[in-house]
């Protein structure tokens, strides 16, 4: 057996920077990368007939470096450098993520859904995020802050922080509800894609999109895909994580208490108490799709199957010396 290719990755990127009045700066740039001979495991049972049926393996997985990937971002950034106690950073990133396989496996997770061609499975990576944006700030609240003495050291040292996060979404792709035979073979292929799509598909990646009965396929999946392919034979009529959603929207924040220690305790000295918020709105934020969401045929196929976590309040106490 030959010796496997090593893997390799090209990076790329520059950015121009503006110096602003008002102690902004603002940053635009691109970044990318391309990568080649990523390994998957691929069983040979599927894409090689000549196995004979009884052979005694269930299946024959071997490394295979044949994937590649490509990833290409705009990023835009507005900074306030922190100056009378207050900053604050903006980002904005368009970006597209490229490939054939987004996990190595093992697992059902690396499943292919018609591996004989690796062509039918570029697309959109598992992880893909077409927007994203992330605001975040620090107040230094300016109450007793010049205050050095007892009662400055007591009633000051008050700070808010905070982080918004969203975006549009991770890719998915809709499935077949039954397995279909590999061209050839004995052996079986799950899940597969659809081998057409009628369209008329909404496109809103709201929440209530999710949630609603048919989601962004009113009526159910199957009045929007063929799923007939039995003998296997068919490629698949739709790419590879075609659809999208749901969106994500979430606010952290911070609240800290900073207090300062007797001299003797040494310069520097202070007790710190916080207390953060995770989704501090409690923002319904709904599960992404994962490898086994329902499939065309079920009647919860385009709905969410669950939600992420909702507010959580952290408490803590720091003492720093």
């Amino acid at each position: 057996m030959p010796d496997t290719p090593t893997a390799y990755v090209y990076s790329y990127s520059f950015e121009t920077q503006y110096a602003l009045p008002y102690d902004l700066t603002a940053v635009v740039g691109y970044q990318g990368s391309s990568s080649h001979k990523l390994i998957r495991l691929v069983n040979q049972r599927l894409v090689q007939p000549v196995i004979p049926p009884n052979f005694f393996a269930f299946a024959v997985y071997i490394p295979t470096p044949d994937v590649n990937a490509n990833y290409n971002a705009m990023n835009a950034r507005l900074t306030r450098r922190f100056s009378r106690g207050f900053q604050f950073d903006v980002l904005y990133r368009w970006a597209k993520s490229i490939d054939t396989l987004s996990n190595e496996g093992p697992g059902a997770v690396t499943n292919q859904t018609f591996p004989q061609d690796l062509s039918t499975e570029r697309g959109p990576s598992d992880y893909d995020v077409r927007h994203n944006l992330a605001i975040s700030g620090l107040w230094d609240l300016p109450f007793l802050r010049n205050r050095h003495d007892f009662v400055g050291k007591a009633f000051g040292g008050w700070s808010i922080d905070g982080i918004l996060s969203a975006h549009t979404g991770f890719p998915w792709t809709p499935h077949i509800g039954n397995c279909v035979r590999a061209p050839g073979s004995q052996d079986f292929i799950c899940p597969s894609r659809p081998t057409g799509y009628n369209g008329g598909a909404l496109e809103d990646t709201d929440n209530e999109a999710f949630i609603r009965p048919g989601g962004n396929f009113p009526g159910g999946g199957q009045l929007y895909f063929l799923p007939n392919n039995s003998a296997g034979t068919l490629r698949p009529g739709i790419g590879r994580n075609s659809f999208r959603g749901p969106r994500y929207f979430s606010v952290d924040m911070s609240l800290a208490k900073r207090t300062g220690m007797p001299s003797f305790l040494g310069e520097g000295t202070f007790l710190e108490v916080k207390a953060n918020f995770f989704n501090v709105f409690n923002t319904l934020n709904l599960r992404p799709f994962g490898f086994f969401a329902p499939n065309i045929d079920s009647p919860d196929f385009g709905r969410a199957n669950g939600a992420l976590a909702g507010r959580v309040v952290e408490f803590q106490a720091r003492f720093n010396f």
